[in-house]
């Protein structure tokens, strides 16, 4: 399994649960940019860490907003 396949299971599965409210932008924005999710997590191991910090970050936030709901 690709690091790529990793860190994208790994998204979908920490924003997993159940709520009335489900916000995905993490996934939207690999879903509507896979080219450049790919040169960016492939730039660099400094980029790498930047775009997995940045998507757990994102990830993270919608997990509050969503236990407002």
């Amino acid at each position: 399994m690709t690091w790529l396949m990793r860190l994208s299971l790994t998204l979908s599965l920490m924003g997993s649960g159940c709520v009335a409210v489900k916000f995905e932008n993490a996934h939207n924005l690999i879903k509507t940019h896979p080219k450049g999710f790919e040169d960016a997590v492939n730039a660099s191991d400094e980029s790498r860490e930047f775009v997995r910090d940045a998507l757990k970050t994102i990830n993270e936030l919608e997990e509050i907003i969503e236990s407002e709901y």
